[in-house]
């Protein structure tokens, strides 16, 4: 395109945008309601709503009511109070002012957080498709998935040999556009769509380019329903890497898709009315692979929502976010809320660069076509960096940046960044490339996530690139040749935290230690759907039954099928109790004995900050000795002390009208009967002790003991009394209080461990010491 021509375009383009803009007055906006404030003349909420919003629209426009019936896009009846309504910023502020209102806020964008795990996770035997044999109440169990939709042929959503659908089950088959009753059975056994928001914010669906149903165009909502659920599927592999049997983490639970995104991403009314939706329907668990920003507790809608699910005992999984290793990155950052980070797993895909010069570099790579390169041939190198710290447009390969007169026939060095990996090849084979050296940046350390290329690729970590990008700069003739060499296992040190997880300290409350626990998350093999190739992009003409991603996307529905289990095997627990399984179950150590690793270091320890409590091991969480409930009521007096005012307070009262009735016994939110325990010095250098309380609930043997063991700290003693719980039939719960003395202020937060023994059981809860600096 001439450059006349491209400058009339983006002006035209510019000026359809402003016109949509100023067409396209109004905007949704999310009003929670104070349920307990509706007037007598109204015989239900709904009408009471409708009616406020029709009077509030009429007076700013000065118009007919009757031409706003319409305004209402979704009503939130099941798991909190209130609509999502179409409005202009005046009528907002309006409603804002009008008894019952609780909050009015704008709808936002979410993104999508981007078959060994079974064996790796002790979930199954080395010779054997089935580990914890299956009980028929694992089928009564249903999972709720809100993502992408679901790809209803897949292997992974056989239902042979399941059991009829639970009764307690509410939900249905939403029928559409390559979407029948059919495609859901005794494994998907509810499908349902929500894009009201979407539309309203993004204009009508295409629904010729994209499916207006359950049917996932995408892949992702298929990888992590197949994951949290998928029956076992022998001979699983993506083109010959990480063949397999693959399972989900709960192979006899349900799955019930909600699809809440779509091209042009997920928006919060839409996800708030599927959270809504879901507990009507009568999900026990949800599984929520996305997240936006973090934002104040009431503010978030997703937080609110995950709220009301909680009262109504469904346990609520999220990913903790892609934005590490930057700390403060996190996500999903509610107690009631799981947040799950990602690590590693024992296997690799690993794939070398030799160079001219005879050095050997290892990397990573899911590469298998027919263009494959000869190992007994150099081919010419090229890298269009100045160097390894500035990149620049080219250097990252770019769409348009790479001349084919300087690329063809050529390996390309590619830095990581902006664009997605796997487009960059795209852009190097275009430019008519013949292969690509994809180098990680200092953003991603030496963490290596292997992918599904168009060409020969091989992804490298930042030592490694430097080294070949300064052999390119450096060398009359560079040259380079690449290998691919299939799947290993046994890999070690596995686990480790990886690079791109996101980060602690939660930022809205020091004292509520997040994320939560890490889970599998690099390289996971799982269903795909069939209208896209494994690469994503729109090019790939490839389709394959399964996928490799990574993400925090991923390692979240592990954590959801490792739930289902263990609802299936305790389903009188509440959410509380199963978070707590898995936080004090979960281990801190790798396969070569030593801390877990951080990816973006590759040397360096993690810490509770990367990895929360440890990583899950599913078996011991099934028998976790001892566990910490906390009620509803008990996280709406922690939201008491973070200092919300009794309007922000009402989007948290949806079935009660509760109050801070303890308030002033619960001040130090630490407090909270959180399975992580810490303790925030404030900045007064006059506060020297500080104490803690939790309570133990007995769920092992009815006559048990169990004594403590405390981690040394360099900055404070730590105390715990009593020493020894001694349960019985009658003392089911024990109450125990935990002393921080300040010795010596640290700059830092030190981590330890409060670990409860009875000789079969080790109930660990990590401890974090920070001290505020002074004002």
């Amino acid at each position: 395109m001439a450059k006349s021509q491209l400058l009339k375009w983006c002006f035209l383009l510019a000026l359809s945008s402003l016109a949509s803009t100023i067409v396209a007055s109004k905007k949704t906006y999310i009003i929670y309601m104070d349920k307990f404030a509706k007037p007598q003349e109204f015989t239900n909420h709904n009408q009471w709503y409708s009616s406020m919003i029709k009077s509030i629209t009429t007076k700013i426009n000065n118009a007919d009511a009757t031409a706003d019936d319409n305004r209402i896009i979704y009503s939130y009846e099941t798991a909190f109070h209130g609509v999502a309504a179409l409005l202009s910023e005046n009528e907002a502020a309006a409603l804002r002012m009008e008894n019952g209102v609780a909050a009015v806020f704008p709808d936002i964008m979410y993104h999508l957080h981007t078959t060994r795990s079974p064996l790796f996770l002790g979930l199954e035997r080395q010779d054997s498709t089935s580990t914890l044999s299956y009980q028929h109440s694992d089928y009564d169990v249903v999972v709720g998935v809100l993502d992408t939709g679901v790809w209803p042929e897949s292997p992974s959503f056989n239902d042979t040999g399941m059991t009829p659908v639970p009764a307690h089950w509410r939900g249905t088959c939403e029928v559409g556009r390559g979407f029948a009753k059919h495609h859901c059975n005794k494994k998907i056994v509810g499908a349902r769509v929500f894009y009201r928001g979407y539309e309203a914010a993004s204009g009508k669906i295409n629904e010729q380019e994209e499916y207006k149903s359950a049917r996932d165009q995408d892949g992702h909502g298929t990888h992590t329903a197949a994951t949290v659920a998928g029956a076992p599927v022998r001979g699983a592999n993506l083109m010959g890497y990480a063949y397999g049997t693959a399972r989900g983490m709960a192979p006899g639970a349900r799955v019930a898709a909600y699809k809440v995104c779509w091209s042009g991403g997920c928006f919060s009314s839409d996800i708030l009315s599927a959270v809504d939706r879901a507990v009507a329907d009568g999900v026990n668990v949800l599984s929520i692979s996305l997240g936006g920003g973090v934002s104040s507790y009431f503010r978030d809608s997703l937080s609110v929502g995950a709220f009301g699910a909680m009262e109504k005992g469904v346990f609520v999984s999220c990913s903790a976010g892609n934005g590490g290793p930057d700390p403060i990155s996190l996500t999903n950052v509610s107690p009631w809320v799981t947040t799950v980070g990602a690590s590693t797993m024992d296997r690799d895909f690993p794939a070398t660069v030799k160079l001219g010069t005879g050095g050997y570099f290892t990397g990573a790579s899911l590469y298998k076509g027919v263009r494959n390169l000869s190992v007994n041939k150099q081919y010419p190198l090229i890298y269009h960096g100045s160097n390894s710290t500035n990149l620049t447009p080219s250097s990252m390969c770019l769409e348009g940046t790479l001349d084919r007169r300087s690329v063809a026939g050529k390996i390309v060095i590619c830095d990581r960044g902006i664009s997605p990996r796997v487009q960059k090849g795209q852009v190097v084979k275009d430019a008519g490339g013949i292969g690509m050296i994809l180098s990680n940046t200092a953003a991603n350390g030496e963490e290596l996530v292997a992918d599904c290329h168009l060409l020969p690729a091989v992804a490298v970590g930042e030592k490694t690139g430097k080294l070949i990008k300064h052999y390119a700069a450096t060398s009359r003739n560079p040259t380079a040749t690449l290998s691919f060499l299939g799947t290993k296992l046994r890999i070690r040190p596995s686990p480790v935290v990886a690079a791109f997880s996101s980060r602690g300290p939660n930022i809205l409350s020091l004292e509520i230690l997040k994320p939560d626990m890490v889970a599998p998350g690099v390289n996971i093999l799982a269903a795909w759907t069939g209208a896209l190739g494994p690469s994503s992009l729109p090019t790939d003409q490839r389709r394959t039954k399964f996928n490799i991603l990574s993400g925090t996307s991923m390692s979240c529905p592990h954590v959801s099928g490792v739930a289902a289990l263990i609802k299936s095997r305790h389903p009188n627990w509440s959410p509380a109790m199963i978070k707590s399984a898995l936080m004090t179950t979960a281990y801190i150590h790798d396969n070569t004995e030593k801390p877990l690793r951080d990816a973006a270091s590759a040397t360096s320890p993690s810490t509770p900050f990367d990895h929360g409590a440890g990583h899950i091991n599913p078996v011991k969480a099934l028998d976790p000795g001892l566990v910490y409930d906390i009620g509803a009521q008990d996280y709406f007096e922690f939201l008491c002390g973070q200092g919300l005012n009794s309007n922000e307070l009402v989007v948290f009262s949806k079935f009660a009208n509760r109050t801070c009735g303890k308030a002033t016994s619960f001040g130090n939110a630490g407090d909270l009967n959180y399975p992580a325990i810490s303790a925030v010095f404030p900045e007064s250098v006059n506060t020297t002790v500080l104490t803690l309380h939790r309570t133990a609930t007995n769920v092992g043997h009815p006559v048990s003991s169990y004594h403590v063991v405390v981690s040394q700290f360099k900055g404070a003693n730590v105390r715990v009394e009593p020493q020894r719980l001694e349960f019985n039939a009658k003392v089911k719960k024990i109450t125990y209080k935990i002393t921080f003395e300040t010795k010596s202020r640290q700059s830092n937060p030190e981590f330890g461990s409060i670990v409860w023994k009875d000789g079969v059981h080790k109930v660990r809860s990590p401890v974090m010491i920070t001290w505020l600096p002074p004002l």
